[in-house]
């Protein structure tokens, strides 16, 4: 009986794994929408800025960038930018929390859909759980709010169980960050929608960066959020979850709004931002040739391994081209041997390598420290000149908008090609990022922007990050020179315990660095 009972539940799981299966390739199978039209935008306020623009300094570029360095200008420019909106706002997120911030852009979002803004909000799964009945519900109760999951997990109610039934569909996820107004002007970068993100969590601060970008770019970066909104992959959020009760939704619309209420409140008494500067004409933007790099949202159905199409091999011959100097920003860094295979390439050609990366006490994914310490002393061989941010910095001391503020973690995504070119998106030098899930960014064409943007961080360096060095015996060492009157050198990783430094080397030998 037991030996029966067994083979029985072994074949309710082999039918359940093959049903979820069969739904998967039944949604890929949708027919692509054909993505609506945009229209003209030059009589959107945006659109007369851009059309001004080009009146007064010819087509010299194609766009316009601006650096949203400052979490909390960041924001606010999102806000100004929801406010300005005459046509359409095309948001797009891999995680877009329910507090105080996520609540406070979503209150933008309706209030633009009510004064007639086509608003399309296309959001990841990973971070719905419970509340995709709720976006559910306000989409059905605000016109012109429309609201899409990308790869939608099944299994509503038991998400850990579809992330393993259904592997490795469910786990890879869109991690895409945009925010387009009229197709005239978008912030594109690193951070998602949360408070940890834009300095409102005291606890712990993201240090992310993002760019403001107003031409062509922003057209080209609607055409790939089109692709991921019609192209079959992500489903209305009606289709996927049951409206929540109208007593419930109404109690969390009215937190919505009055969340609202604060930012508008902030953004008219801070200075003038930049959206507003940009409306006044009066912003001090770069101009420059811009191009959109992404990958495709079919991305997450492919072969596990396979980079064909993808955006990974883009980032590679970017990276590659560098004669001079390459300056790389990655949080979560795992090269593995396609990234140090590039890295030897650029040495050898006599390219200066330096990478940021997070020490073990700013990162906030241990697994990936753990994967990432066996590959530090072989950069520091190479002559890699490797820095790993610490938590701690004091943010009266700090003059450089990039990197953030005390207790915090480095989620800024950029790489510097020359002091000429600047790269701005979501994608990290690991494998997530490589493999699994869909990234984007932009690069910006401008040496003024990145000749000072690559000083600005270089001098800084020393003072916010530990420089990794070797010994005259051939031992790590972490150099800190953040008092700039007393260097001090630790031979064992800082801001850790023996049984911390234990974990992560036990968690390093798991073979599970192509799932991180």
């Amino acid at each position: 009986m037991t030996l029966a009972n067994g083979l029985v539940g072994v074949l309710l799981m082999a039918s359940a794994i093959c049903l979820l299966r069969w739904r998967a390739r039944l949604v890929c199978r949708v027919d692509p929408e054909k993505s609506p039209e945009q229209g003209d935008t030059a009589d959107t306020r945006l659109g007369r800025v851009l059309d001004d623009w080009n009146d007064q300094h010819g087509e010299q570029s194609d766009s316009l960038c601006f650096p949203l360095g400052d979490a909390r200008e960041s924001f606010l420019s999102r806000i100004e930018l929801a406010r300005l909106a005459d046509r359409t706002i095309d948001a797009q997120y891999y995680v877009f929390h329910d507090d105080e911030s996520g609540r406070g852009l979503l209150a933008m979002l309706i209030a633009a859909a009510e004064r007639g803004v086509r608003v399309r909000l296309l959001l990841d799964d990973i971070d719905l759980k419970e509340r995709d009945a709720l976006l559910s519900r306000l989409a059905g109760e605000i016109d012109n709010l429309e609201i899409r999951i990308f790869n939608p997990l099944y299994l509503r109610f038991a998400r850990p169980l579809d992330f393993i039934l259904r592997f490795p569909r469910s786990s890879r996820r869109m991690h895409n960050k945009s925010f387009t107004v009229d197709a005239a002007a978008c912030v594109v970068g690193g951070r998602n929608i949360g408070d940890e993100y834009f300095g409102v969590d005291a606890r712990v601060s993201f240090s992310d960066y993002d760019m403001l970008a107003a031409g062509k770019v922003a057209s080209d970066v609607v055409r790939q959020f089109d692709a991921y909104w019609c192209g079959g992959l992500s489903l209305d959020c009606a289709a996927v979850a049951a409206p929540a009760p109208m007593e419930l939704y109404q109690q969390w619309l009215l937190q919505v709004k009055e969340a609202g209420q604060r930012f508008v409140s902030e953004s008219d008494e801070a200075d003038e931002l930049p959206p507003q500067q940009l409306i006044r004409r009066s912003l001090d933007v770069c101009s420059c040739d811009a191009e959109v790099l992404c990958d495709p949202p079919e991305k997450v159905l492919s072969r596990l391994f396979d980079t064909d199409g993808s955006l990974t091999p883009e980032i590679m011959t970017l990276m590659r081209s560098a004669r001079r100097t390459l300056l790389i920003s990655s949080p979560y860094l795992i090269p593995g041997s396609w990234g140090m295979d590039l890295f030897r390439e650029l040495r050898q050609r006599g390219v200066e390598v330096t990478v940021l990366t997070n020490s073990f006490a700013a990162n906030d994914v241990l697994a990936v420290h753990a994967g990432y310490i066996d590959y530090r002393r072989q950069m520091v061989e190479l002559g890699i000149r490797l820095y790993e941010f610490m938590p701690d910095v004091d943010p009266g001391q700090r003059h450089l908008k990039l990197l953030g503020s005390k207790r915090s973690s480095l989620h800024a995504k950029t790489f510097l090609i020359d002091r000429e070119r600047l790269f701005v998106g979501s994608f990290n030098l690991d494998p997530r990022s490589a493999i699994h899930n869909t990234e984007m960014g932009i690069v910006f064409e401008n040496a003024t922007l990145a000749a000072r943007l690559h000083g600005s961080l270089t001098d800084r360096l020393e003072e916010i990050a530990y420089h990794l060095k070797l010994d005259a015996q051939d031992r790590l060492l972490w150099e800190d020179r953040s008092d700039q009157n007393d260097a001090e050198v630790h031979h064992l990783e800082p801001n850790t315990t023996h049984w911390q430094r234990m974990g992560v080397y036990l968690m390093s030998w798991l073979p599970v660095e192509w799932l991180l």
